[in-house]
Formats: C-alpha cells, sequence, structure tokens
C-alpha cells in the first residue's frame, strides 16, 4: 500500500514540474521577443523656401460689341492691333506673343433663346493675345503701363476664366527643386528625432520608413497657390514641404 501511495504523489509532481518549466520556457522567450522589438519614433520633417517665379502666361482679352457684324469686328481688329503695338514697344518679342482666335456671339441666334425681338448690340466678339515669357520682371512693368492702352480707347476685357489669375506667375522648374526640398525636410526631421533620442536617454537608428507627404506653392500674400486655377499669383513663391519619417531608437 505504501509503495502504491508514493507512486500516486510522483506522477502529480512531475506534471507540476514540466508545467512550470514550459510556462518558464514561454515567458523567457516572450522577454526576448519584446527586447527584440525596436523601439521608434515618428517624426515631420519641415523646410520652406523663397522662390522667384521663372515663367508668366499673361492674357489680354479683348471684346467689342455692335448691332453690325462688320463693325464689331472691324473695331476688334484695330484693338488687337494695337495692344500687338503696344507689346513690343514694351519690349516683347514676336515670339513671346501669341494670338487666340476670334469668338463671335449672335445674341439672337435660336440656341441663346432670343430669336425674335432686336438687341442694339446683337454682335459680341472676342479675341486675346497671350504673353508667354520668362521675362517675369517685363510682364511686371507692362501690367502698369497699360493705361496707355485705356487712354487710346482699347477697353481689355477684365472677366476671369474659371477664376484663374492673370497674369500668373509660374515656377516651371519645381521638379528640380523637389530633391533638394526633401533632403532638407529629411535632415530636419533627423534633427527633430535627434532631439528626442537626446531627451530619452538614446541614440537615433536608420529611417524604417519615410512619407513625402504634401507639398505646397504659397504666394507671398499667403494664398495657397497649390491648385491648376489658383485664385491669385505671385512674383515670389514659398514652397512649404512637410515629411513624415520613423527612426529607429538605439
Amino acid at each position: 500500500m505504501t509503495g502504491s501511495d508514493g507512486g500516486g504523489r510522483i506522477l502529480p509532481a512531475i506534471i507540476v514540474a514540466v508545467g512550470v518549466a514550459a510556462a518558464g520556457y514561454w515567458i523567457g522567450g516572450g522577454a526576448a521577443r519584446l527586447r527584440s522589438l525596436p523601439r521608434t519614433v515618428t517624426v515631420k520633417g519641415l523646410v520652406e523656401k523663397e522662390v522667384k517665379a521663372d515663367q508668366t502666361i499673361w492674357k489680354l482679352g479683348l471684346r467689342r460689341a455692335s448691332a453690325d457684324l462688320k463693325d464689331a469686328q472691324a473695331k476688334l481688329s484695330g484693338d488687337r492691333e494695337a495692344v500687338q503695338a503696344f507689346l513690343v514697344k514694351q519690349g516683347f518679342k514676336e515670339n513671346e506673343i501669341e494670338r487666340e482666335p476670334t469668338r463671335t456671339l449672335d445674341k439672337l441666334a435660336r440656341e441663346y433663346g432670343q430669336s425674335q425681338g432686336s438687341d442694339p448690340l446683337r454682335y459680341v466678339v472676342t479675341a486675346s493675345l497671350v504673353v508667354k515669357t520668362s521675362r517675369v520682371d517685363l510682364v511686371r512693368t507692362a501690367l502698369g503701363a497699360t493705361d496707355e492702352l485705356l487712354k487710346a480707347g482699347v477697353p481689355l476685357d477684365g472677366e476671369a476664366q474659371g477664376g484663374a489669375a492673370n497674369p500668373r506667375f509660374i515656377v516651371s522648374k519645381f521638379n528640380d527643386l523637389r530633391p533638394q526640398l526633401l533632403a532638407e525636410a529629411t535632415q530636419n526631421g533627423r534633427a527633430m528625432a535627434q532631439q528626442f533620442a537626446t531627451d530619452s536617454g538614446s541614440q537615433i537608428g536608420r529611417i524604417r520608413s519615410a512619407n513625402q507627404g504634401m507639398i505646397q506653392i504659397f504666394g507671398a500674400d499667403g494664398n495657397d497657390e497649390s491648385g491648376p486655377y489658383s485664385p491669385t499669383s505671385t512674383l515670389v513663391k514659398k514652397i512649404r514641404v512637410v515629411s513624415t519619417f520613423e527612426f529607429e531608437l538605439k
């Protein structure tokens, strides 16, 4: 009977020992896995850079209305020649000036819903001259001299299409600036991560992930010019880049 009781006590003891050993193994393994997980810090790198536009698109719209189509077209033709002469006088070259085709609107045409009756200014003709140049400062100077056209009896059509700025000052070499801006944003992000690491008694490691983030262009007046039809366009721009980086901490 004594031998039988001894065997009964040994088996449970063995089971408990095995269980404790297994639990210890898994606990130890879990601690090892926790120690192997890298610590990281996520920061944003910001850079702002002022640049001057290097291209300009300036549209000078013309509009004439008359009861007689030939009269309206003759007046518009005279206005167009006057504007052409004005631009040449300001110093623009012929290859910098484009003539857009003339458009005619008959306000009594059927599609405009006025097939009957009369209108003293039945015909409306429009046209435009577009200046495309890299001489942005010359455009600014010429803008201030357009009063000469008004004094000569040439009315400029100020109607905006789609809310686009006129003239538009453009940074055409933006893609050339992109690598430099991203590099500076990375440096700024690394500096912020380094400060965090120093404060926490750690050392900064490699970049685990990076997101280019948002690149915006602002005019000197603070308006966002990132969209294709920005409401304003200034000669001097501010380009802002905000990128997100995740750094390892040692």
